[in-house]
């Protein structure tokens, strides 16, 4: 799936069409990929010759510029299934980006999805076609980021410079729930545990604050993993939920989604039976980033980009985990994990948050206890639209037409 002399100029700026004019193109080299250590593009080779300005696709904050165009068509998802855009070999091109992780790029002149393509790793996934990208009825494209059944962690997930959520309170009569995570909106808070000041006796065990929404993004990065909760009686606490990762497809001329998109974020963990005693469910990720950019975009299918719910809490075993962010469900709330049902008086334990979906991100913290505390919900993601959008009854949250 290689694509000779492939190069590629990231932007963010927004550009009036989404084949770039030759005045916005900047030099780049062509040659050897570019490792995702790289902190920006390389400098000019003077011996390399330019890409042609008719070669550039791409109007939002990824702006592609190909040495030489793709000479036929693909169709996804290929050999390699989940693709792991952390080695380089599975992408046509590794493209650093300034003030965000580096790229994977997959080219061809029409790209066609025509099963369920999965994508880990530490980098984004970034499809050009020169022509047009399908997404057919029945397929899928899916970096979402799954505690249960498959756990992954999607393409580009959890960045680096996320407004971090906080871990739940330690305490060993019933520790807070973790924060959830944030991205296009603030996740909740975790519960508060040991309620009842039994042990040791003071303040209770309060629940992990979110981090903050993201005020503005400049470059195609994941969402945010949410707090871990609080260590309890020799337990070492829920882990997080991990943020949906982030994808983005660019075409010449056309997008047509009749199948499903999908960058959910993950549902907060728990230690479990026989472990969890007195811990906090960790908090749920947020959802990611995904981003259409044609100058036609036909969407009848689902582009979801939801948050994860939070974990229950420790009573005398670990509670449930958390909901993966919903993506076939795309505009329903994941289910929230269950805290340890001990009876009263002391229990049960909290349970965490329901996850977010569009037009639902209230009552997002977890459920304090007299026992451990259940994990906040992670926040929304992101859904851009560069051109003319048809259809989009499902996606969520609204995408932000640009």
């Amino acid at each position: 799936m290689k694509v000779l002399g492939l190069t590629a100029f990231l932007a963010a700026c927004n550009f009036q069409s989404t084949r770039a004019p030759g005045a916005d193109v900047d030099a780049s080299p062509s040659g050897p990929a570019v490792d995702a250590a790289v902190d920006s593009v390389q400098s000019p080779d003077a011996t390399a010759p330019m890409p042609d300005a008719q070669n550039c696709f791409g109007v939002g904050v990824v702006k592609v510029c190909l040495q030489a165009l793709p000479a036929g068509s693909i169709n996804l998802p290929g050999v390699m299934n989940p693709i792991d855009t952390t080695a380089s070999g599975n992408c046509d091109q590794v493209v650093a980006q300034q003030g965000g992780p580096a790229l994977c790029v997959i080219a061809a002149t029409n790209v066609t999805v025509i099963g369920g393509m999965i994508a880990t790793g530490t980098r984004p996934l970034v499809v050009v076609a020169t022509d047009s990208i399908t997404v057919n009825g029945g397929a899928k494209i899916d970096v979402s980021s799954v505690t249960g059944t498959g756990a992954r962690r999607g393409a580009g997930s959890n960045f680096e410079q996320c407004s971090r959520s906080d871990k739940g309170r330690n305490d060993t009569g019933g520790a807070g729930g973790g924060g959830g995570g944030s991205f296009g909106t603030v996740g909740g808070k975790g519960g508060t545990g040991d309620l009842n000041n039994s042990d040791p006796p003071g303040t209770p065990a309060t629940g992990g604050n979110p981090g903050a929404a993201a005020s503005s993004v400049a470059v195609l990065r994941g969402g945010c993993s949410g707090g871990a909760g609080g260590e309890g009686d020799n337990s070492p606490g829920g882990a997080a939920g991990d943020g949906g990762g982030a994808v983005y497809l660019i075409a010449g001329n056309r997008i047509t989604i009749n199948g499903d998109i999908f960058a959910s974020g993950g549902g907060g963990r728990v230690t479990g039976t026989p472990g969890g005693r007195q811990e906090g469910g960790g908090g749920g990720g947020s959802g990611g980033m995904i981003v259409l950019d044609a100058p036609t975009l036909q969407v009848q299918g689902r582009v979801a980009a939801n948050g994860g719910a939070g974990g229950g809490g420790g009573g005398n075993v670990g509670g449930t985990v958390g909901g993966d962010g919903t993506t076939l469900l795309w505009n329903q709330r994941a289910n929230a994990g269950v805290g340890d049902p001990v009876p009263p008086p002391n229990g049960p334990a909290g349970n965490g948050a329901q996850g977010t979906a569009a037009n639902l991100t209230t009552n997002l913290d977890g459920n304090g206890s007299d026992l451990g505390a259940g994990g906040g919900a992670g926040g929304l993601g992101l859904i851009w639209t560069y051109g003319t959008l048809n259809g989009g009854s499902q996606m969520s949250p609204a995408p932000n037409q640009r």
